[in-house]
């Protein structure tokens, strides 16, 4: 019986030991991802991280933090910036490229789902103009440009993808001295790193063909890869 009785112990001591040894082996949460970058913005030149192309509007000596944080199924991304115009509205985006010389070179908004790329129209041969009376040549260029090409128009931007939850936005509105910052979520992560922070001159606008414009680009912060 006493021999009964100090098994049952044993066991109920090793029963709970297991258990004890369970529950303080639970693995913690994955910690998040996080890409920083950090830049002062001057003017351009190779190789520059931060880079104003308006001065006016994002004065020299204007600094600018960006940080993402990443886990297996969202992402968070906190803007933070010092030295703007006082109680002044940007709008602020991530894009696909990294800065260069001119704020076009930031390429696109970065886009979590893109629209579909339609099919390239087939390429029709320039009708050649009727050569009017005591003209030299009837082969002139079409006037819409020299090479005789006229230039495709931009396609109106499409709310369902040009919007703050399929983009990352991050206007600010600075306070009096000059500060501002914003913070984004989202319930994805970035399948392609976006490579810069943009600052736009106007608050960005919604809906319709207007769907994400934020004016002039004025300055750009690039981001690591």
């Amino acid at each position: 019986m006493h021999r009964v009785t100090k098994l049952l112990l044993l066991l109920s001591v090793i029963v709970a030991g297991g258990c004890s040894r369970s529950a303080g082996g639970a693995q913690p949460a994955p910690s998040p991802r996080v890409t920083s970058a950090t830049g002062t913005f001057a003017a351009y030149t190779p190789g520059a991280t931060a880079v104003t192309y308006d001065p006016g509007l994002v004065p020299a000596g204007a600094v600018a933090t960006v940080s993402i944080a990443q886990t297996s199924g969202d992402s968070r991304v906190w803007f933070t910036v010092a030295g703007l115009l006082p109680n002044r509205g940007y709008g602020v985006h991530l894009h696909t490229n990294p800065c260069g010389a001119t704020g076009a070179d930031a390429g696109p908004h970065y886009e979590h789902h893109r629209p579909p790329v339609p099919p390239a129209a087939p390429s029709q041969p320039m009708p050649t103009p009727a050569a009017a009376p005591g003209s030299a040549s009837a082969s002139a260029p079409n006037s819409a440009s020299a090479s005789g090409k006229a230039s495709a128009p931009m396609p109106p931007a499409n709310p369902s993808y040009a919007n703050p939850q399929n983009e990352v936005w991050l206007d600010i509105t600075t306070r009096a001295d000059g500060r501002g910052s914003a913070v984004a979520t989202h319930p994805w992560t970035f399948d392609q790193p976006p490579r810069s922070l943009v600052i736009h001159a106007t608050p960005t606008k919604t809906g319709g063909a207007d769907a994400g414009d934020a004016g002039a680009r004025v300055a750009c912060l690039t981001l690591p890869a």
